[in-house]
């Protein structure tokens, strides 16, 4: 009954399953653990070689915005464009006038010119309307009264005397209802006049109106020859008014601000971190990536070395040094690059990644600036009087192709 075996096998073959079945797992689980050790140290070696084939440092974009200031005490009328806007060379921006010229022309206390003249008019035809219904009555009275006279004379109540009488002032009355009525035509006329007057002016479009911006727009209409218009000289995007329509600005206060699409016209540049330990991985000569996102990045050149030291920011501070006052480096673009107008905006962080094994070093006193107890040293010298005769040669070149 001991040796009875319900599967009809014997204990040793069960063994020897158990053991061929661990060493299959164990098998399998060393090949697993074999890849995962060889991917690790694929980027393991990968960083390795990363960080000695390249360099990379922190930094951000800078760039300038271009602000239209008033250039005197000026009131500002119609903004032409609004936030967002694309803006080409010739575009208007806004409408001003010196407020200088509003306060010679008029006093915002007394009624303009035009508009008593257009009162005056309209009451005199008005007055001289109720003189002319006047003599209309005076006019029928006499004539009923040498009816009268007529009547009178048949019956012999009366002499030709009073009659006379009566007819020279009908004579009288009739003339002067001419005159009225002549007086009439000219006033109306003259209201016509004024009228038009208004009307191109711009009063009759604010009448009865108080608010500043109502007066300020008829001072618009009025006074259009005065209107100054302030028109954009390069392509740009409108970023910021600090300034409303019909709303006064005072001598420097900023009105509109743009962002030109030109990187010499923005003055665009590139601020990098380089730690001091890492200064002998740039030079003069040195043609950076700069890396704004996966999709995004451009080339930039070493256009200052050295221009400032700085503490890192805190962010960008690594725990594992101790190394926080950094040496500016500043780059500029490089010419006939594309890449999106935001990445082009001032502050956006980007990272500067440099070949350690190609920095660009030449080794002809071109790489840096040296210099001796009271200038530049010879060698640095003719490197520099070479630098600008290729500067000469190239805006000469660039010139002519113009």
């Amino acid at each position: 009954m001991r040796s009875f075996n319900f599967n009809g096998q014997s204990g040793d073959e069960n063994l020897e399953q158990i053991i061929t079945a661990r060493k299959r797992k164990l098998a399998k689980q060393q090949i697993v653990f074999s890849f995962i050790v060889i991917f690790l140290l694929i980027i393991l070696g990968f960083y390795v070689a990363q960080k000695l084939i390249y360099s990379e440092f922190d930094g951000y974009v800078q760039t300038d915005y271009e602000n239209y200031k008033a250039i005197d005490d000026i009131y500002v009328f119609d903004h032409y464009k609004k936030v967002g806007d694309f803006v080409l060379p010739g575009d208007t921006l806004y409408s001003y006038m010196y407020l200088s010229n509003i306060l010679d022309q008029e006093n915002l206390n007394q009624e303009p010119g035009v508009v008593i003249a257009d009162r005056t008019a309209r009451l005199q035809q008005g007055v001289n309307g109720s003189d002319a219904n006047v003599i209309r009555v005076r006019i029928q009275e006499l004539r009923k009264q040498i009816a009268k006279e007529d009547h009178d004379i048949r019956f012999g109540l009366s002499d030709n005397s009073h009659k006379l009488d009566l007819q020279r002032e009908l004579a009288v009355a009739q003339e002067q209802l001419k005159a009225a009525l002549s007086k009439d035509n000219v006033y109306r006329r003259i209201g016509q006049e004024t009228r038009i007057a208004m009307h191109r002016t711009g009063y009759s479009r604010c009448k009865g109106e108080s608010s500043d911006a109502v007066v300020f727009r008829c001072f618009y209409n009025k006074y259009s020859s005065a209107i100054r218009y302030a028109i954009a000289k390069d392509s740009a995007v409108v970023t910021k008014f600090w300034t409303t329509p019909f709303s006064p600005a005072f001598k420097e206060d900023p009105i509109l601000q743009l962002q030109p699409i030109n990187f010499q016209k923005s003055n665009m540049q590139v601020v990098a971190y380089v730690p001091t330990d890492k200064m002998n991985t740039v030079n003069n000569n040195t043609i950076a990536d700069i890396i704004v996102n996966d999709d995004v990045q451009f080339k930039a050149k070493v256009s200052l070395l050295g221009v400032r030291t700085e503490e890192l920011p805190k962010e960008l501070r690594n725990s594992l040094s101790h190394i926080y006052t950094v040496v500016i480096v500043v780059f500029e673009p490089l010419p006939n690059q594309v890449m999106p107008l935001w990445a082009a905006v001032d502050h956006v962080p980007v990272r500067i990644k440099i070949k350690n094994l190609d920095n660009g070093y030449k080794g002809n006193f071109t790489d840096y600036w040296y210099i001796n107890g009271r200038t530049v040293t010879p060698n640095t010298e003719k490197a520099i009087q070479l630098q600008i005769k290729k500067q000469r040669e190239r805006r000469y070149h660039d010139g002519q192709n113009i």
